[in-house]
């Protein structure tokens, strides 16, 4: 019985989803403060949204190689960094990489990637939110427009 377990609900996976961002959020101001961190040394950057991100450089012999098999190598040569985003800031489950290459002013593809780790949630999405709110507020109405809240008031 689902019901009985509140570690399934909906809003409790949420609740995770969000203390679960705050500690990344958390980790990465601390590791970017300390000089001597693995998050500096890979010269990391972030953006507003802690989207953890940075330039990978291919070289020239594999450009011809297909994306994928330029995307398998550049994951290859990263595993120092997966195993530090992994095992110790313990965040490999909740980030997804992202590969985007650089394009110069002649359409022509670059050397260049921009890397991406984003931080994915598990249940919470603006989906998960309209429908809660929505839901929540048909209760409400629901309950003034036959005065369920004026009774309950009365109880109080």
């Amino acid at each position: 019985m689902a019901f009985f377990k509140p570690s399934t609900w909906g809003i409790t996976k949420v609740r995770r989803d969000i203390e679960n961002y705050t500690d990344w959020i958390r980790t990465i101001k601390k590791e970017k403060k300390d000089l001597n961190s693995k998050f500096n040394k890979w010269k990391l950057h972030h953006n507003y949204f802690y989207t953890i991100y940075f330039t990978y450089d291919i070289e020239e012999s594999e450009a011809q190689l297909p994306e994928r098999i330029m995307q398998l190598r550049m994951m290859e040569s990263m595993a120092p960094l997966h195993r530090y985003l992994d095992e110790e800031l313990g965040f490999a489950e909740c980030l997804t990489p992202e590969f985007n290459r650089f394009v110069d002013d002649e359409e022509n593809l670059t050397l260049t990637y921009l890397i991406a780790y984003r931080f994915s949630f598990n249940k919470l999405s603006l989906w998960w939110v309209v429908k809660w709110s929505v839901l929540i507020t048909t209760i409400v109405l629901l309950a003034n427009k036959y005065g369920a809240l004026t009774w309950l008031q009365g109880l109080i």
